[in-house]
Parts: structure tokens; sequence; C-alpha cells
């Protein structure tokens, strides 16, 4: 659940209360006052959320399918077949929280650090598997 940061009106403390409250006590005054949400998530931001968590998925899913492709097969070439899922959720991860980071920008919410983490992780992730599947490292 998001916080919201703000001050009473009558006294100036400081507080803070859950995003969703529409009426808030201060404890030091006990004035009530109503409050207004300030960000609204819009359709965008879901929709992001629901194609992270696929793109998710599908990455974790390499994992149980690595291990089923060296114990059936004798090689273990059989893990390179399985990279393309890598590549392929990282990207759709990626997009999501694109899309997460974009919606909460536009809408004036300035906290978009884990979904900037989060965009970092999954591109240094896809560059490292581009370079274990083309043997390129840079050097020349």
């Amino acid at each position: 659940m998001d916080v919201v940061f703000g001050t009473c009106p009558d006294c100036e403390t400081n507080l803070k209360w859950p995003q969703d409250a529409t009426f808030i006590r201060c404890p030091n005054c006990k004035h009530e006052f109503q409050v207004s949400n300030p960000i609204q998530r819009t359709q965008l931001y879901q929709k992001g959320k629901r194609i992270f968590v696929i793109g998710l998925l599908i990455l974790i899913s390499y994992f149980g399918l690595s291990a089923i492709a060296i114990f059936g097969s004798g090689d273990g070439l059989a893990i390179l077949y399985l990279m393309p899922i890598v590549l392929v959720g990282s990207t759709v991860s990626l997009f999501g929280l694109i899309y997460m980071a974009y919606d909460k920008f536009s809408n004036g919410d300035r906290m978009v650090v884990g979904e900037l983490a989060g965009i970092v992780f999954f591109v240094v992730s896809f560059v490292s598997v581009y370079q274990m599947l083309t043997g390129f490292n840079g050097i020349v």
C-alpha cells in the first residue's frame, strides 16, 4: 500500500496516511480534514503490471525447463535451445516495467525508483544473455 505524506492544515504537523484514505485526524490537535487522492493509477499501470508478471513467468520458466533439458538429454547444449525463452521473458518484462513507470511519471508520481531498477536489471540480463549466445565480449 502506498503512503502519502502531508501536513495538518491547522497545526502544520507532518503526517503520513494511506493513499486510499479520505478523512484524516491529526494526532496532535485532533483536527479532522478531508484529503484528496493525488495519484490515480490508470489502466496503463495495471496493464503494465500484468505484462511484467507474464514476462517474469516466462523468464522463470527457463530454470525449470533447463533442468529438464539437462537431465533429459546427455549434452549441455540443450540449454542453448532454451535461451530465447530468457530473451523473450526479459523483453516482455521490460516493456511491462516501462508501461508502469510511464504511467506513474505521467500522473505526477515521481517515485519510479523500483521500476527503473527493474528496467536496468532486465537490460543487463538481456545484454549478458546476448553476449553468452553470440560470444561477443566487446574486445576487438
